[in-house]
């Protein structure tokens, strides 16, 4: 994990520029094989059981122990395991998951609280057990892979220094991906992707409040488009569920 580098990566900026400050960029998406059956067998085992109108449970999950400028401020971030379950709702709008209940056939979109999870995150079953406890019949996962690069072929960056040359360019790439999955079983009706890029150049690195606006902009765009990816799949999902029904 991205994770792992951060303190070493830290300390060599911080002896390289003196007292310059630095952003540590966000941790990575979370593995969506943890939300899969163990067993090839029992996915293709899984059948679709939602009823409908379908209310839907959004939840954003990303790898364990995640951070970010936003969340190791103000917290947000949930359990341990296989994954984190981010409640802080830093990109997400209303209008986003308005979008999705307009849709025909779907009675609401929840979130969920931390009430109803347990801090052992290990699979798809602690969120699907919380959501039925809800009473909704699937599940929106959705996760953001953030990374910073110095240009398009670079590896990416875990730290930036601030206060840098201002014609120094900074790439923003984010992968937002999704899984739409059936409460009851598991089944999984769709996987939904979208991706965004920025060009910032570094003299708006100034502080680490306004390096994360271009991340936080960044991710805006992305769930914009995953909500627009989920609203064109909407009558397959839904016809996925029916036959299989």
């Amino acid at each position: 994990m991205r994770i792992s580098s951060f303190l070493p990566v830290f300390v060599l900026a911080v002896l390289l520029t003196g007292c310059k400050s630095a952003y540590i960029t966000p941790s990575g998406r979370a593995d969506f094989t943890a939300f899969s059956s163990p067993a090839m067998r029992e996915s293709f085992s899984a059948k679709p059981a939602a009823g409908f109108p379908a209310g839907i449970v959004a939840v954003r999950v990303q790898q364990p122990l995640y951070r970010d400028f936003y969340t190791d401020r103000e917290g947000g971030v949930y359990g341990h395991g296989r994954y984190s379950v981010i409640l802080a709702k830093e990109v997400e709008d209303d209008s986003g998951f308005e979008r999705i209940q307009k849709l025909p056939q779907i009675g609401g979109v929840i979130t969920l609280s931390s009430l109803l999870l347990p801090q052992n995150l290990q699979s798809d079953r602690e969120l699907r057990e919380a959501a039925a406890r809800l009473k909704a019949d699937m599940l929106l996962l959705y996760t953001f892979d953030t990374t910073f690069h110095n240009n398009d072929a670079s590896t990416a960056l875990n730290v930036i220094t601030l206060g840098l040359s201002p014609t120094r360019k900074v790439f923003v790439h984010v992968m937002a991906s999704a899984l739409v999955m059936d409460t009851r079983t598991g089944f999984i009706y769709a996987a939904l992707e979208a991706n965004e890029k920025r060009q910032v150049l570094s003299n708006a690195w100034e502080s680490g409040q306004t390096a994360d606006r271009a991340r936080l902009d960044a991710e805006k765009a992305a769930f914009k488009s995953l909500i627009g990816e989920f609203e064109k799949s909407w009558p397959q999902i839904v016809e996925r569920a029916h036959k299989g029904s």
